[in-house]
C-alpha cells in the first residue's frame, strides 16, 4: 500500500512539475485582441458545459454532518453562484490521496464554519465539471471566491498548507468586502 501512496505521489509531484514548467506566459507582444478572443473561446466553452449540467435532473445540495456540500454536476453552479468562498474537492474512488484527505477536510470545515463553505465533488458520477475545469490529479481541490475560481491545490495536502491559503484567501475576501 505504501508503494502505491509513493508512486501515486510521485506522479502528481511530475505533473505539477510539467504542468508548471510547460505554462505560457504573456508577453508584451501579444495584442489585446488575442487576450479578448481567447476570453470569449473560454466563456463560450464554460457556456456549453453549464448547458449539459443544467440539462441534468436537478439534485438538491445535500449537506454532511461534518457541513460539506455533496455536490453533483446538476446542482455544482449553485454552489459556486451563492458567493462568498467555497473549496471543492474533486475526488475518486480507490484514491488513497483522497481518503487522506478527508479528516483534514472535515477537520477545516468545522474549523471555518461560516467564513468557508466546503464541497466534494465525486468525479467517477460528475464528469461534466471535472471536465470544465480541467480536473486531470485526484484530489484537486479548487478554491471559488464570488463564483470565480482563485486558487488550486493538488494531491493531498498538510491541514497547515491548506490552512494558510484560506487565511490568505479570508483575509483578501474581507478587505475586498470592506472598500
Amino acid at each position: 500500500m505504501t508503494h502505491v501512496r509513493i508512486l501515486l505521489c510521485c506522479a502528481c509531484c511530475l505533473y505539477l512539475i510539467l504542468a508548471i514548467g510547460c505554462k505560457r506566459h504573456n508577453t508584451s507582444d501579444t495584442a489585446p485582441v488575442d487576450a479578448e478572443a481567447r476570453q470569449a473561446a473560454i466563456e463560450a466553452m464554460f457556456a456549453e458545459f453549464d448547458a449539459k449540467a443544467a440539462a441534468l435532473p436537478y439534485q438538491p445540495i445535500v449537506t454532511t454532518e461534518d457541513g460539506v456540500l455533496e455536490l453533483a454536476d446538476a446542482n455544482f453552479m449553485e454552489a459556486v453562484n451563492e458567493g462568498g468562498i467555497l473549496v471543492v474537492d474533486f475526488w475518486m474512488d480507490g484514491c488513497p490521496p483522497c481518503e487522506d484527505m478527508v479528516p483534514v477536510i472535515k477537520g477545516l470545515a468545522r474549523l471555518y464554519a461560516g467564513k468557508v463553505r466546503f464541497g466534494k465533488l465525486h468525479y467517477n458520477s460528475n464528469m461534466i465539471m471535472t471536465e470544465k475545469y480541467q480536473v486531470q490529479a485526484f484530489p484537486t481541490f479548487l478554491i471559488f471566491v464570488d463564483g470565480k475560481p482563485t486558487g488550486i491545490l493538488t494531491g493531498a495536502q498538510p491541514a497547515t498548507r491548506f490552512q494558510m491559503l484560506l487565511d490568505k484567501t479570508l483575509l483578501e475576501y474581507q478587505a475586498k468586502s470592506v472598500m
